[in-house]
């Protein structure tokens, strides 16, 4: 019986920092039906010349032109994939060998759900373990109402459904999303998340199946601030678009996300004090 195909979209942007290692790691996937998407944003740093030297037996590679914005390459990529799953993986992270074995797994055993979503662990810029076994929290194992898990997410203040690398969606449930919309940038991935799980469940691992890349490349260390401004209008579409909360729910949010700003902050300075963020 033939596994279902997979496509791991990559968009690309100046990548050649971490983008051989990146994939490398879909190259090394334990899973035998994978399709490759290679789609590069106007690079200039010789990232849109490498990729045409990848070797992969099935491989989608497209070149847009200089100044394509990251919504518009992270949209294309997307709708490139012809896989029955989907998983966007940016350029600096990295998946395990077993993980979309493990997430298809997850979503064939949950038919209602649009998503899988599993832990991560976090990485420095050399490759040295930061954290294990990050995200998910206040999530159960197994199936979780998609409205409810944004509603989780809302009152913990953190990204607990991780990177892009984290998640593996369904096809037709993220078709359904698309575009990927920048309007705020630092949290393209999570309102794209609360596109998805509107409309459809949310299946959890509470396993880590790839490593998130901290580095002066990853827009989370560039601008900490603007990151906490952006998921606050995140919450707040959550809190009155979606998943309507009390009073005090929306205060301990605020809290929590306040609380997670400072932590990310703390964490950024150890690395640049350690040369361990380039």
């Amino acid at each position: 019986m033939n596994s279902p195909l997979v496509s791991v979209v990559v968009p690309v942007f100046n990548g050649m920092s971490f983008l051989p290692q990146t994939i490398a790691s879909i190259c090394g996937q334990d899973y035998p039906d994978v399709e490759l998407v290679l789609v590069d944003g106007g690079s200039t740093d010789g990232s849109r010349d490498w990729i045409g030297t990848v070797d992969h037996p099935r491989l989608v590679i497209e070149a847009l032109p200089a100044g394509t914005p990251a919504a518009g390459t992270w949209t294309r990529a997307s709708e490139l994939a012809t896989g029955e799953y989907v998983k966007l993986l940016c350029q600096d992270d990295l998946i395990y060998p077993s993980a979309l074995r493990l997430q298809v797994a997850d979503l064939a055993a949950n038919p209602s759900a649009g998503m899988a979503i599993a832990q991560r662990d976090v990485i420095s810029a050399s490759g040295r373990i930061i954290s294990r076994a990050r995200g998910c929290a206040g999530l159960r194992a197994g199936q979780v109402d998609g409205v409810e898990s944004l509603a989780i997410g809302a009152r913990q203040g953190a990204n607990i459904f991780g990177e892009p690398l984290a998640g593996l969606f369904r096809r037709d449930a993220m078709r359904e999303a698309l575009p990927w919309d920048d309007t705020y940038p630092f949290l393209l991935d999570m309102f794209f998340y609360a596109k998805v799980l509107q409309r459809h469940d949310l299946v959890v691992r509470r396993e880590s199946i790839g490593a998130f890349r901290v580095s002066t490349s990853s827009w989370s260390t560039r601008l900490a601030g603007k990151q906490r401004e952006q998921f606050i209008a995140w919450q707040r579409h959550v809190e009155q678009d979606i998943a309507p909360q009390p009073w005090f729910r929306v205060a301990q949010a605020r809290i929590n996300n306040e609380k997670t700003t400072w932590l990310r902050r703390g964490a950024y300075a150890w690395l640049r004090r350690r040369g361990d963020l380039e």
